[in-house]
């Protein structure tokens, strides 16, 4: 049997059927024969290892990682503790994970059009084909993306592994060495050398950006697993961003909920205790939305409205919160909805009380006609006007999901590097907020030909429609308007619904583009660290070379500026670690 193995960035998406990728010969982790990463303590990264088939099948595969051990000091290691829990997102004493990818098909004709997500002067590599992201834990249900693997004659299967290096100052820097071994049954097919790079210094435990994405409640996949809020929380948490859309978001002010909130704000949830260990140990959510999606918790009279408001910043102002909170007053507002806006916020900041501060936002650019009742600006797209009016006065600009060139995109057919690419945009154009707009659109959105349906993510890649203006139109310009992927970073452990799609696993299950985003909020934090050490002009220059054109500087009509090559982003990590490595010596 003839097998080829080799290993890739987490940059990446290497598809199915793509026995040609260039990859194969080389990358920034990969020289042909040793897997070769660096990081710096409290940060994950990340590789693939592709094993490619020949005319034969293979039933039985296996991927395993071994501990990192250091070169010259064995007492310093990288491993799992003995025992883990079998909840996947327990993560006391997961260092090293390793998942399977779960590929999904396109076809050429239901590739996701230029709309909403990129602009058609700039669509991205891969429109179809079977494209790989949910991210299956090993030890879930064989023959569903637990090991072992039953990979087919001439394809690839991709396996993610992710290594946590922790925070302990007794992980002395320098070369770690551990290996990967794929087995088919009993038998060795090869062992990869990995070598890890150990830089002296940790990434913070606080993200110096803010990252929130929505997700609804799940508990009918889980009616089996009353701390499922909790299991997604730590995910999210594990990889640096907030999740929104819980009972407090969307109800009006309640002291005793609020309360039972508390431990995720002040971080004592994210605690080894509860199952917690990672970036960020000890350390609170960053964003409050008041009223998720336009929901109305201040109520609709003028004085209950301000006594409302008064509740809320009265919390937050005594609860001395170090995050954001805003009222999310309304979502996407047309023209029509100018008069009601501004006679919203007039009430709220007409308040004598605690209220008359509580920040507004709504997710549009800025608009004239409605500048002086809105805070936060949550843009699909920033253009020059918002850019300008913004800084003159000094209300907050945001955006959220993703539309290339602008910023990276977030559907499945996007590159892998799109989600990574928005964190260095924020970082180049000052830019705290990232919003997505839904994780887990498991259950269809009410437009469309399959409003409220239960979705199989799994098995079918259109997970977003709407229907323009004729129905019968279809897949057309005024008929069905559609995304693939659009609204998921998890996907469920289980499926009651296509229970054929049932993977086992009583929680949430990550993704690629999930994964993507972690790196682009840690990439952030190295940028972050090496301005605090004094080096804010180079890593201003590090992020120019990067993405030299985004946001409201984006050539309209042009395509993206920057690379979605995995081995380039290593790069401009790597420039960024050297600035931080140089900056200690300097000030030791």
């Amino acid at each position: 049997m003839t097998y080829a193995v080799w290993a890739v960035n987490d940059g990446e998406k290497v598809l199915k059927d793509d026995p040609a990728n260039p990859n194969k010969d080389g990358n920034s982790v990969w020289d042909g024969q040793t897997i070769r990463l660096f990081g710096a303590r409290n940060e994950t990264v990340a590789f693939q290892v592709i094993v490619e088939t020949g005319d034969t099948e293979i039933s039985g595969l296996y991927v395993e990682m071994s501990e990192l051990v250091h070169a010259e000091h064995g007492e310093c290691r990288i491993e799992n503790a003995a025992a883990l829990d079998a909840d996947q997102t327990d993560y006391v004493g997961r260092r090293i994970e390793v998942f399977t990818q779960h590929y999904l098909y396109v076809s050429p004709d239901l590739s996701t059009a230029p709309q909403w997500f990129y602009e058609e002067s700039a669509p991205p590599l891969h429109r179809s084909g079977w494209i790989p992201d949910a991210l299956i834990p090993a030890d879930a249900r064989p023959r569903q993306g637990g090991q072992p693997v039953r990979v087919s004659a001439r394809s690839n299967q991709g396996f993610w592994i992710d290594v946590y290096i922790p925070r302990e100052e007794a992980l002395k820097p320098g070369v770690y060495r551990g290996s990967v071994t794929v087995r088919s049954g009993e038998t060795d097919i090869r062992t990869l050398p990995v070598e890890l790079q150990l830089y002296d210094f940790a990434l913070p435990d606080e993200n110096h950006s803010l990252t929130f994405v929505y997700t609804n409640d799940v508990s009918e996949y889980f009616p089996d697993t009353p701390d499922i809020r909790d299991r997604f929380r730590r995910m999210a948490h594990r990889h640096r961003f907030d999740l929104v859309g819980s009972e407090p978001h969307g109800k009006p002010f309640d002291e005793e909920m609020l309360e039972q909130y508390a431990p995720y704000l002040n971080g004592s949830f994210f605690t080894k205790a509860n199952g917690y260990e990672g970036p960020g140990e000890g350390v609170g959510e960053g964003v409050f939305p008041i009223g998720m999606y336009g929901s109305k918790v201040l109520g609709s009279e003028p004085e209950a409205m301000q006594r409302e408001a008064d509740k809320w910043v009265s919390y937050f102002e005594e609860l001395n919160w170090p995050g954001t909170y805003f009222c999310y007053l309304i979502d996407e507002p047309l023209p029509a909805k100018y008069e009601w806006i501004r006679e919203q916020a007039n009430i709220i900041h007409g308040s004598e009380g605690a209220g008359k501060r509580l920040p507004l936002l709504t997710t549009r650019c800025y608009t004239p006609e409605i500048e002086d009742a809105i805070d936060i600006w949550c843009a699909h797209t920033i253009d020059p006007e918002s850019a300008e009016r913004c800084r003159e006065t000094g209300d907050k600009l945001w955006f959220y999901n993703g539309y290339r060139p602008y910023h990276g995109s977030l559907i499945l057919e996007a590159e892998a590097v799109d989600m990574r690419v928005n964190s260095w945009l924020r970082f180049r154009y000052g830019i705290e907020g990232y919003f997505v707009w839904h994780g887990t659109h498991w259950r269809h959105n009410h437009q469309g030909p399959r409003g409220r349906w239960n979705q199989n993510v799994f098995g079918y890649a259109v997970t977003f429609m709407y229907v323009a203006k004729n129905e019968a139109a279809y897949y057309g310009e005024d008929g069905v308007h559609f995304g693939n992927g659009d609204g998921l970073l998890f996907y469920p452990g289980r499926e009651p619904f296509f229970r054929e799609q049932d993977r086992g696993i009583d929680g949430p299950i990550s993704s690629i583009r999930m994964k993507n985003l972690r790196r682009g909020i840690q990439d952030y934090e190295y940028l972050w660290l090496a301005a605090q050490r004094g080096r804010q002009a180079e890593a201003d220059a590090i992020a120019r070379e990067a993405v030299p054109a985004g946001m409201h500087e984006t050539v309209a009509d042009g395509q993206a500026s920057w690379s979605s090559c995995g081995s380039k982003w290593d790069g401009y990590r790597r420039q960024a670690a050297e600035l931080i490595a140089a900056a200690a010596v300097e000030q030791a």
